[in-house]
């Protein structure tokens, strides 16, 4: 007898010493809301080792719910996989049985035998090798250790054997939020919602902050948060913040130039003012360094020295062709394209400014406070 299962390995998380387990829950948390979400109520998931065995009432439902692993973070590697009794004959019938199902498009193979129960009757090499030979009979193939077009792969443990043919690669990273919450600054570029990304990759779930000067443009925030809610457990959690006064006194302020550098650490201290109302421990821009005349050093410095937050920015060391490439794997990047005046355009002066001093920012911020 043998059923399907989808195996599923975490791969940072054995770094995480005495916190592992709780990591390892939020994980599970992550994929059984992934697969409700996705309308799959009836599966069980079990840990083993560094790995989750997830099984479902119908085994036919197990190849549809790999999608709903795609967008969860905190996995290495996942597979759909056969799980069998632990008794050698039945394991070669198997083989035999699973190869004749198999439509045969490939000429050479391997099998790749680990043995995590070191009791089994037999040893690695003893299986690939008389394995090898009952496919090598029956359908006339190859064996090629070297590079071979297809790969079995077994595991043996104490209570089972584990049987599958095709890794699929993970999100890696964290589980969304094992690293608390984090409030970007959205602004429907291209930049920031890949930020986001980076941000629910390494654990943290994203709550978005946006300001906008008209309204006709709040639905392109709002479908940019819905594209990024799989990545980040299902939650598009938006605040939105017209600035129509604020940027009324901005366009006063006597030298144009400092006037978007000015904007943005009004920005920063709302954010903050929010964050810490939320009781969010950190803020995140999607900044990447000299991208832009207010991303120098010069301009970063001056506009974070009013933060009173840690300051994430994941993009900081990407350049602008890393960031479409992202922002188009993810499928935000036609969503950002999209027609949209932001605040910080009103403000994007005719020779801009790249070394700000901050001694004039704050006297000219005198002039509106």
């Amino acid at each position: 007898m043998y059923k399907k299962c989808l195996i599923i390995r975490y791969g940072e998380l054995f770094l995480k010493g005495k916190n592992r387990n709780d990591f390892i829950q939020k994980l599970v948390a992550n994929i059984t809301l992934a697969f409700q979400k996705n309308n799959f109520p009836n599966f069980n998931i079990k840990k083993l080792s560094d790995q989750l065995i997830v099984t479902a009432e119908n085994d036919e439902e197990l190849p549809k719910m790999i999608s709903s692993l795609n967008k969860v973070f905190g996995i290495s590697v996942f597979y759909l996989a056969y799980q069998l009794e632990k008794d050698c004959e039945k394991l070669y019938n198997f083989v035999k049985e699973i190869t004749n199902y198999y439509q045969i498009n490939f000429t050479t193979f391997k099998f790749d035998i680990s043995r995590s129960d070191k009791t089994f009757v037999k040893n690695s090499l003893t299986l690939q090798k008389e394995l090898g030979e009952i496919i090598t009979q029956e359908q006339g193939l190859k064996v090629n250790l070297s590079s071979p077009e297809k790969t079995f792969y077994i595991r043996i443990y104490r209570n089972f054997i584990i049987f599958f043919t095709e890794k699929i690669k993970g999100l890696g990273g964290l589980p969304v939020g094992s690293s608390g919450k984090v409030l970007l600054l959205l602004s429907g570029g291209i930049d920031s919602p890949v930020a986001a990304y980076q941000l629910m990759k390494r654990g943290s779930e994203v709550i978005y902050y946006h300001f906008y000067q008209q309204k006709e443009g709040q639905e392109k925030i709002f479908k940019l948060a819905e594209k990024l809610s799989p990545y980040n457990n299902y939650s598009n959690n938006t605040c939105l913040v017209g600035t129509q006064t604020l940027l009324t006194e901005i366009s006063h302020i006597s030298q144009e130039k400092y006037r978007l550098v000015i904007l943005k650490r009004m920005f920063i201290r709302l954010a903050c003012s929010l964050a810490q109302e939320l009781k969010i421990r950190a803020i995140a821009t999607g900044d990447s360094l000299s991208q832009v005349a207010s991303q120098t050093l010069e301009s970063l410095a001056v506009i974070q020295q009013v933060s009173s937050l840690i300051i994430l920015q994941p993009l900081i060391s990407y350049d602008k062709n890393e960031i479409i490439t992202e922002a188009q794997r993810i499928g935000t990047y036609d969503l950002s394209l999209s027609k949209y005046e932001d605040c910080c355009s009103l403000f994007e002066p005719k020779h801009p400014i790249t070394k700000p001093k901050i001694e004039t920012v704050e006297k000219l911020e005198k002039e509106i406070f």
